[in-house]
């Protein structure tokens, strides 16, 4: 290989490889804002133990509020409530939860995904992200 060609490879491959991680970083900056979904205090009023949002799932606690992701962390299935057995089960695989997202068995083998909220003077901001 002559040595204009080399360069010229050298160059082109410079250009692709750096363009390249420009355009990872450009998809990295343009992530969309988080969803905020806002519950007012006549919404939490209602909620004796537990409210399951289209995304997230809110427990009520003596003091405050727990807020975890509705999904699974095995495959991402929808997860739901049994309110016999006060748990949080998923209805594709038989994993269970407790009310504090903690693992209790099944193939997920990992606690809930916890989501911050805030408590504010006119109700309850969940922040999805």
């Amino acid at each position: 290989m002559k040595r204009r060609d080399f360069l010229k490879f050298l160059g082109f491959f410079s250009i692709g490889f750096f363009g390249f991680l420009g355009l990872q970083n450009l998809a990295y900056l343009s992530r969309p804002a988080p969803k905020k979904i806002f519950l007012s205090k006549s919404d939490l009023e209602k909620i004796k133990t537990l409210y399951l949002g289209e995304d997230f799932i809110l427990v009520k606690k003596e003091i405050g509020y727990l807020s975890f992701s509705r999904r699974c962390p095995h495959l991402g299935c929808k997860l739901n409530f049994d309110p016999e057995r006060e748990l949080i089960v998923c209805p594709c695989h038989q994993s269970k939860f407790t009310l504090q997202g903690k693992f209790l068995e099944g193939p997920a083998k990992k606690d809930l995904r916890k989501i911050p909220s805030k408590l504010k003077d006119e109700g309850l901001e969940v922040e999805l992200t």
